[in-house]
């Protein structure tokens, strides 16, 4: 009996060891890369391994770094935003009250310029759509809001009149906002309720995300400031018709709700959207939204990231070993060193 405990005990201590060196190894990588971006710059990391989650919260002011309790303060998390459309468009899917084959037609009562594009085209960047609407001029728009002004009747316009693919020949990945912008407006022709309203009653509420919404006049007390390039304090963009490409706000521990989602394997919204539509290359397959890319073991890995004019965000989950990464913080998309965000999301994931 004693030879059992001392030697339970011997494990216990080592893995509490482990536990406590890895917690070390994780904040002292976060502070490394923390250091290279300006003061105000917050990092929020969570760390998900099956049912346990571990926050991990920083924020650099001067030339000082300092932990702090973020999982529950809010981000935009831009592109991000796609996977919820995605899935969104999944649950519809399943309960059958869309399919996948559904023309892009059905869902607009004026004439398209272009016919051919399907749901899940708009889903996967299939569409042969540009990245953005030939009528919306980044370079005389509000550089800090840019799609504010962006209305429900250019994009009729455009759909009429503008609208050229650029795949004409066959299906070919061409990552679009404007898609993405569009599937939204379907869903909401497709049901007669609001984006915000579908992402509440079919997302946000059911798993529990009170911190995850469109407006971010409802967060505002959780509602970290978002910086610009030059790390100056600048707004959350309004994303209006476009929305469904980058408008939801949320936090860490909300996006943790949501990525444990895609651990049951059970025929949901959250599983579609994790099958594989099209083959880009030998090394990256599209889902619904998901970037399908594989681990170093082989796993297959659900990735996507995002960023606006004042925050950048980054999202990994792997069902199979029910593991995830999920990476938000206030750094511009336009600073100098933001691809390093995606960077340290992978580096967290081979760290535990």
């Amino acid at each position: 009996m004693k030879l059992y405990f001392l030697t339970t005990l011997v494990m216990m201590l080592g893995l509490s060891s482990y536990a406590q060196s890895l917690d070390e190894k994780i904040r002292q990588t976060l502070k490394n890369y923390l250091t290279e971006f300006p003061s105000q710059t917050q990092f929020s990391v969570a760390l998900i391994d099956h049912e346990d989650t571990y926050y991990y919260g920083q924020v650099k002011f001067s030339d000082t770094i300092n932990k702090l309790d973020n999982s529950a303060s809010v981000f935009q998390i831009g592109s991000v935003t796609k996977v919820f459309t995605s899935t969104l468009l999944a649950s519809l899917v399943v309960d059958k009250t869309l399919k996948l084959t559904d023309s892009l037609q059905q869902f607009f009562s004026f004439p398209l310029a272009n016919t051919s594009i399907t749901l899940e085209r708009l889903s996967n960047h299939t569409s042969g759509l540009p990245r953005l609407p030939s009528n919306l001029n980044l370079a005389l728009a509000d550089p800090k809001n840019p799609y504010l002004n962006y209305t429900e009747a250019d994009l009729e316009f455009y759909l009429t009149t503008e609208m050229e693919l650029q795949n004409t020949t066959e299906p070919s990945y061409q990552y679009s906002n404007l898609g993405a912008g569009i599937l939204a407006n379907v869903l909401e022709n497709a049901t007669d309720k609001t984006f915000d309203d579908l992402l509440s009653e079919k997302i946000f509420q059911p798993l529990g995300m009170k911190n995850s919404t469109l407006d971010s006049n409802l967060v505002e007390s959780n509602l970290v400031q978002g910086l610009d390039q030059d790390g100056n304090p600048t707004p959350v963009w309004d994303m209006g018709v476009l929305a469904g490409a980058g408008g939801v706000l949320s936090s860490t521990a909300d996006l943790s709700k949501f990525v444990k989602a895609h651990f049951e394997d059970t025929e949901t919204a959250f599983s579609l959207t994790t099958l594989p539509t099209f083959l880009v290359n030998a090394n990256l397959r599209i889902g619904l939204g998901w970037h399908i890319l594989q681990d170093e073991q082989g796993h297959d890995l659900y990735w996507h990231n995002g960023g606006t004019g004042g925050y950048s965000a980054s999202v990994f989950v792997i069902p199979e070993i029910q593991k995830a990464v999920i990476v938000l913080t206030n750094v511009s998309a336009f600073h100098p060193n933001a691809s390093r965000i995606d960077e340290l999301g992978f580096k967290l994931l081979s760290a535990f």
